[in-house]
């Protein structure tokens, strides 16, 4: 079950997969640059991901964008696919936007090594231990 990242910036995709790494998780990480490259993938593949963290500014398609898209189609949505923002910096307005597309949970980036594996950790427990539709068996 991997971990979807995405973030058009190359230094945080190497920062998080760094923190996962040291963290010792065993979900494999699928970056992406955009929310293009994200349907594609979730359109072609048989894996089931376990979580999608994703920035919401992005060029071309936004985070915001890629959320709506996820909801709107059917078999994306029976997915369940639990889905968190990880931008920098947050502001109310897209706070409000975020959480009006049903996200399961919005953080600010850190900014060193140590910060994003406190972050991560605390995420990933928590995803880990809790029940939604495809983790109920």
């Amino acid at each position: 079950m991997p971990i979807i990242f995405i973030d058009p910036d190359e230094d945080d995709q190497l920062l998080f997969e760094k923190a996962l790494l040291e963290l010792g998780l065993p979900y494999p990480v699928r970056a992406f640059f955009d929310g293009q490259g994200v349907l594609d993938y979730l359109n072609t593949t048989d894996e089931q991901p376990f979580l999608i963290i994703s920035e919401i500014s992005m060029p071309g398609m936004s985070g915001l964008e890629l959320r709506q898209q996820l909801e709107q189609d059917p078999v994306l949505r029976r997915k369940s696919i639990p889905f968190i923002f990880m931008t920098y910096p947050v502001v109310s307005a897209l706070a409000e936007q975020a959480y009006e597309l049903t996200i399961q949970g919005l953080f600010e980036k850190k900014i060193d090594l140590l910060e994003w594996q406190a972050q991560l950790g605390g995420i990933i427990t928590y995803w880990t231990a809790c029940y939604h539709p495809k983790r109920v068996d």
